[in-house]
């Protein structure tokens, strides 16, 4: 995915995506810019390590795929250790396995720059911190700017929630990857004909205490019966029809995650 982006692109991601291959990865790609969350309390100890408050510093993490060095030279020097290569005692391996964990030399040094701020408060009053690991210049992209940066991706975080949980996408009618890579497309080509759909529609908006917009869910189901029915004739009758089912739109309200792990789900029972 790399590969095909534009230069001065700048690439956000989430939580579980840092690790050392993906950072050297994106630093060698000339013209590619970065900005990936980081846990505070994850393997990278040079964030571990940051002051308590807000900063702003330049990190190079030395890192090693020799378990031999690093259990040698781990009590005088900083250095990570990958454990790249395969276990020798297993002489059979499937075909499609593939060992992608580091793709550089045996010793690296991967650079990146780690900015840490506050984004609020915990439930018991403490300061909440979060910390961006990114290759965006300093001078350029100062901390309240990476602030502005960060609170982007709350868009990105709104759009994959109507993904998965308004077009079913959590689940999936197939366990093949190709076969999940077309239902995935599937449900992107459907959230951009909703949205569409969704955006020319009129809202009438009242003397209430919030702003009302159309209720996502219900939109996805009409245009969906809209096109099994072959009715895409009847765009008028679609519009009115998606302006009839309105939720108010409530700023800052929070609800807790409950986070499991999802699986394939056979098309006879699936819900969604």
């Amino acid at each position: 995915m790399l590969d095909h982006l534009p230069d001065d692109s700048i690439v956000m991601m989430d939580r579980g995506y840092p690790s050392f291959n993906l950072i050297e990865n994106l630093n060698r790609h000339q013209g590619l810019h970065y900005l990936i969350r980081a846990k505070l309390g994850g393997s990278i100890k040079e964030i571990q390590n940051l002051p308590d408050g807000e900063c702003d510093q330049a990190i190079a993490c030395r890192v090693t795929t020799s378990n031999h060095y690093y259990v040698t030279h781990k009590s005088s020097e900083n250095i990570h250790c990958i454990q790249h290569y395969w276990h020798q005692y297993q002489p059979f391996r499937s075909k499609n396995t593939k060992d992608r964990r580091w793709d550089f030399g045996v010793f690296c040094t991967v650079k990146f720059r780690a900015c840490k701020f506050q984004i609020g408060t915990t439930a018991d009053g403490k300061p909440a911190w979060e910390v961006l690991i990114t290759n965006l210049p300093a001078k350029q992209f100062p901390l309240p700017r990476m602030k502005r940066l960060y609170h982007l991706r709350w868009g990105i975080e709104t759009a994959f929630s109507k993904l998965k949980y308004d077009l079913g996408a959590i689940q999936f009618h197939s366990k093949k990857d190709q076969f999940i890579e077309m239902e995935l497309y599937a449900n992107l080509i459907m959230y951009n004909v909703v949205s569409a759909a969704v955006n020319q529609a009129y809202v009438a908006q009242t003397n209430h205490h919030h702003w009302d917009t159309i209720n996502f869910k219900l939109a996805t189901r009409i245009v969906r019966y809209y096109y099994r029915n072959n009715q895409q004739a009847k765009f008028q009758a679609l519009l009115i029809q998606l302006g009839t089912y309105l939720v108010p739109i409530r700023p800052g309200r929070k609800n807790k995650r409950r986070l499991k792990p999802k699986r394939a789900v056979s098309f006879v029972y699936r819900v969604a």
